[in-house]
């Protein structure tokens, strides 16, 4: 049973205050799939989940209760090892969340190790991670309208050389599929598991949960039940959970912030999840009827990324009673800009709780204290019993020294969120370091009050004549106009500064504004000249990964293109670029038809002008 009194958290203090118990005195087990049917177990007639067809809040209905959650899952577990499948396998779930993708995530847990895949993904990356994992089955939605899924693990598997047993899951509004994993389960006990489980212990490995993989290639994690127990208490403390809290299930459950805290934290708490759609926030007729979703099942938080709330926030309620919100909710995946925060509020009463996290540390480290007051543009403080050092790092990747408060540096994490490492041990260097710290990746700043400051990623800084430019200083400078849904800077090459920044924005349906006007409201709201954008270019829409983060490498390769086409535009003969990201890096290839010498000299040339890597080529 989950607490319903929680300490006051104001400040740094209030968090040193809970630390003087230490944690394994707050936590005596650290099987988190036990904690799974624990929560099954508080109130089992209770609805464990809801789900309505795309979006139509007033459509047919489907409820499951926690004890047919439960039966169904421990019906999985059972039927997995009856299957073949040992305590060490792995087994790949490639779906939308649907309620019986809960009862395969427990299942597998139970009985092996489930790896959520991100079902956006095509074939190729589907089967590296199939690869990589050794998976020994995949659960994948079957043929269904509107998703291409299937196909895909279709193709994945029959190229992998070896049998892979293959189960699906279906639309819970449509028929089921052949060799459907809960109809062939459900000649299983329901009521115990058919095999010695022992209790896992802290240091066991959950499940795995691969990196957003923005450059195009994620990194398989291994999730720790230690680091999802704790997730799970320290989300309980920092959200002030309760077995009556009721929430939303629109973020995908392959991403460790929809797995945990949008996702199994709230099985595990009790709390009722509420399945608006397959297709999640992105589908339009649910985030139009968002707030009809509050007001008939009584939401007690709100759910959204900050591109979610951009929107929700600028498409308040009208005549819905949202009364059941309690008065905070957390946010994370990106920054929130404050004028969003600010509007959030004034609609629903709720303030905004920014985190930061990541997959390596089982989701989030910082939060902003839910009593207190917290600092717009930063990500809170740090959550009981996590360590945050800002560093200087030294060129083989280690640490030179910690930073002096408002000091940026490398934000390097400690504690028991920290993950397992890689799946690959080879990944581990530079980021996993022996002593146990997690180098993130991320450069930020700690006050003295210790309040941690994202400034972005080490890779995403805009670098213009070596002054350290901040992408989000520009996003959040664009968003403050009504007519900016979406924004993301990234850096364009220069011959002279090296990078000039740019901004790519999208518009909310129906919007008008022009580039130039929307220079205009950056350089209004950019305290340093600099960083106002040289470029604003609109597109209809922005390349986000599934969880709402723009692609920035996708951008970064464009503003390449565009910069290297129009530098190139005067060169004659008969030459053909492409930019891609080759090593980590930008890389420039031009290719020119043979015996052009005179042409692949004039790019050369021009090419030289410029601190990229390149190559011409013979066509």
């Amino acid at each position: 049973m989950i607490s319903t009194e929680y300490a006051a958290l104001r400040d740094l203090s209030d968090i040193e205050r809970i630390e003087q118990v230490p944690l394994e005195q707050r936590i005596h087990r650290w099987d988190f799939a036990l904690n799974l049917l624990d929560g099954c177990d508080i109130a089992p007639q209770r609805a464990a989940l809801h789900a309505t067809h795309n979006g139509q809040v007033d459509g047919e209905l489907i409820t499951w209760t926690f004890a047919e959650l439960r039966q169904r899952s421990l019906q999985v577990a059972n039927l997995l090892r009856a299957r073949g499948i040992g305590a060490d396998d792995v087994v790949a779930i490639v779906s939308p969340t649907v309620p019986s993708l809960f009862a395969t995530l427990m299942g597998a847990m139970l009985a092996a190790r489930p790896f959520p895949i991100n079902w956006m993904l095509e074939a190729e990356p589907l089967r590296d991670l199939l690869l990589q994992s050794q998976s020994k089955a995949v659960v994948v939605l079957g043929p269904t309208p509107g998703f291409s899924m299937w196909d895909r693990v279709q193709t994945a598997v029959a190229s992998l050389g070896h049998k892979i047993e293959v189960f699906t899951l279906h639309d819970p509004f449509g028929p089921a599929h052949p060799n459907d994993l809960l109809t062939l389960a459900a000649g299983q006990p329901a009521d115990r598991l058919t095999f010695e489980r022992p209790v896992a212990d802290r240091t066991r490995v959950a499940c795995y949960v691969h990196s957003g993989g923005t450059t195009g290639h994620p990194k398989i994690v291994r999730i720790l039940h230690g680091g999802m127990v704790y997730r799970q208490w320290a989300a309980n403390q920092g959200l002030a959970f309760t077995p009556d809290d009721v929430v939303l299930s629109d973020t995908p459950l392959f991403h460790i912030g929809g797995l945990l805290v949008r996702g199994l934290v709230s099985t595990a708490d009790g709390h009722t999840s509420v399945i608006p759609s397959l297709h999640g926030a992105r589908d339009k007729t649910y985030i139009a009827n968002y707030w009809r979703y509050i007001e008939k099942f009584g939401i007690t938080q709100i759910s959204g990324v900050p591109t979610t709330l951009s929107v929700l926030a600028k498409n308040p309620p009208t005549t819905e009673d949202i009364s059941s919100l309690r008065p905070f909710f957390a946010t994370g995946s990106s920054a929130i800009a404050p004028s969003i925060q600010e509007r959030i509020e004034k609609i629903t009463g709720a303030r905004t709780l920014q985190s930061y996290g990541l997959t390596e540390n089982t989701s989030h480290a910082t939060l902003d204290p839910r009593d207190g007051e917290f600092r717009p543009g930063c990500s809170g403080i740090r959550v009981p019993y996590m360590k945050i050092r800002i560093c200087q790092m030294n060129e083989q990747g280690g640490i030179e020294r910690d930073c002096q408060p408002n000091e940026v540096g490398m934000v390097v994490l400690g504690g028991p969120g920290v993950a397992g490492g890689y799946l690959d041990p080879s990944q581990n260097e530079g980021v996993f370091l022996p002593d146990g710290w997690l180098v993130t990746g991320d450069m930020g700043s700690l006050d003295e009050h210790g309040v941690i400051r994202i400034s972005g990623r080490k890779k995403d800084l805009i670098i213009r004549s070596g002054h350290n430019i901040e992408p989000r200083v520009i996003e959040e400078a664009l968003l403050h106009s009504p007519a900016v849904a979406l924004a993301a800077a990234v850096g364009k090459p220069d011959t002279h500064a090296g990078e000039l920044p740019v901004a790519y924005v999208q518009l909310h349906p129906g919007a008008k504004a022009s580039a130039q006007e929307l220079i205009e409201v950056a350089a209004a709201h950019i305290p340093e000249r600099p960083a106002v954008p040289k470029e604003v270019i609109i597109l209809d829409q922005l390349p986000l990964t599934a969880v709402g983060k723009p692609q920035k490498h996708l951008l970064q390769l464009d503003a390449a293109r565009r910069e290297i086409s129009a530098a190139l535009k005067g060169v004659p003969g008969r030459w053909q670029l492409e930019v891609v990201i080759e090593g980590g890096g930008l890389m420039i290839l031009v290719q020119v038809e043979p015996g052009q010498d005179e042409v692949s000299a004039a790019v050369r040339k021009i090419l030289s002008n410029y601190a990229l890597r390149s190559r011409v080529l013979a066509a």
